[in-house]
């Protein structure tokens, strides 16, 4: 009888050892639904590490698609805040920053917040953008 319970209590420890894989929320494809004027990217796709967001995603130019890389921070949601995220799209040919997203993570399939373009005029102008999860 012994035996048997020593060998229960070893199970479970093996079982526990291994490293718990955070929760995730950015990861994956997603899809413009919605964006006011300037030049969101129309998909992207996100990979969070802790509190960092890296990505690539695609803007559709005057006649063929104009690559994009993300970047950006995540601050889990608090008892007075969602889930936070501020992705910066710069075109990925090195043209430089072209919008920031300053957003929330709704139902765990969209991402909803306010962008500011740059360089669309000489003013920044500022806008609204909408992902959600393909």
């Amino acid at each position: 009888m012994r035996f048997l319970s020593y060998v229960s209590i070893v199970g479970i420890l093996v079982a526990c050892k291994g490293p718990m894989e955070p929760l995730r929320p950015f990861d994956g494809a997603w899809k413009l639904y919605s964006a006011s004027p300037g030049v969101p990217p129309r998909t992207m796709t996100l990979t969070q590490l802790g509190t960092t967001i890296t990505g690539t995603g695609s803007a559709m130019g005057v006649d063929v698609p104009i690559p994009v890389a993300i970047t950006g921070t995540y601050n889990p949601a608090t008892l007075v805040s969602p889930p936070l995220a501020v992705l910066i799209f710069a075109y990925g040919n090195g043209g430089g920053m072209t919008a920031q997203h300053s957003a929330t993570f709704q139902g765990g399939d969209t991402i909803v917040g306010s962008v500011i373009y740059y360089g669309i005029t000489n003013v920044p102008q500022t806008g609204t953008l909408s992902f959600t999860r393909q």
